[in-house]
């Protein structure tokens, strides 16, 4: 069920170049979310923009929503301009999450594709689901203020008094980074920048390929993923040469997130369309037609 409120701004800080971490006053939205869903925001607290933006639902803490989002057009340029104190329209949670069902997932994030992911690598971690996060931008501008930002929301724990488990959490990963050569343990985030300034240099699918060739036990058992239509189609052409399951989700333009302006249509296998909006936008890659993306 989709409820519309009048959410009051707690905070909207920049966490990286033209990145900013909105924080909203939403209870019943946040109690209601699931990773991988997302909300419609109208951007501005006044009457323009008429028309409301998606955006996915990074996190929730407590009775707050967290939105992680880019500054690119007109809208998300207003949305940087809103100050702490003010309300803004926000309707959700809407669309389709991803399945957790899962015991070693490999969650792969290109760019932005790290707004959702962060929610999912919050709650598996909360679930005690080994999981690896595979991260890839352009540059260590472009992806280190998103990797910190997933730290945070998993330090999140802390408030919860569980301060053994993110003692834990943080040995696995110094463990990791000293032995580069072992399995990779859970939380852990290996990266990728096209010109090596940050992490590998390369693209995300790189380390994907490379995590099909660990041993059985740390081989991923799903790839749930999200970024740029390209990358995905490239995870999801991995995913079935390996016979692994695979989840995307998927950005599309929208003007209504309820399915009637089927703005978000996405080619289906076997023809017909999917509404990113309604049966995503998180989706079974196999469902979704790839050469017509």
């Amino acid at each position: 069920m989709s409820i519309s409120l009048n959410a009051k701004v707690m905070s909207n800080q920049p966490v990286g170049p033209e990145i900013f971490l909105l924080t909203l006053e939403a209870p019943a939205i946040a109690d209601a979310a699931r990773p991988g869903q997302f909300v419609m925001l109208r951007v501005s607290p006044g009457p323009e923009p008429l028309l409301a933006r998606p955006f996915s639902i990074h996190g929730v803490e407590g009775d707050k929503l967290l939105i992680l989002y880019q500054v690119k057009g007109k809208g998300t340029k207003l949305l940087a301009q809103v100050r702490p104190g003010s309300e803004l329209l926000v309707w959700g949670p809407l669309g389709s999450g991803f399945d957790l069902d899962v015991e070693r997932p490999a969650l792969v994030a290109g760019g932005m594709g790290m707004a959702p992911i962060g929610f999912v690598a919050k709650v598996l971690e909360e679930r005690d689901v080994p999981f690896q996060v595979l991260s890839g931008g352009a540059t260590k501008e472009a992806i280190e203020g998103l990797e910190k930002k997933l730290e945070a929301l998993l330090r999140g724990r802390l408030e919860h008094g569980k301060v053994d488990r993110f003692r834990a959490f943080m040995a696995a990963k110094m463990q990791d980074a000293l032995t580069p050569s072992t399995p990779p343990l859970s939380g852990t985030c290996t990266t990728t920048t096209l010109d090596g300034s940050y992490g590998q240099r390369g693209i995300v699918t790189d380390i994907l390929q490379d995590s099909f060739s660990l041993p059985a036990s740390a081989r991923p058992d799903a790839v749930l993923a999200c970024g740029p239509l390209p990358m995905l189609g490239a995870v999801a052409a991995m995913c079935d040469e390996q016979d692994v399951p695979c989840q995307v989700s998927l950005e599309a333009p929208m003007a209504c997130g309820v399915g009637a302006c089927l703005g978000c249509a996405i080619p289906a296998a076997g023809g017909g369309y999917l509404r990113a909006c309604q049966e995503g936008p998180v989706m079974d890659a196999s469902t979704v037609d790839w050469d017509k993306v």
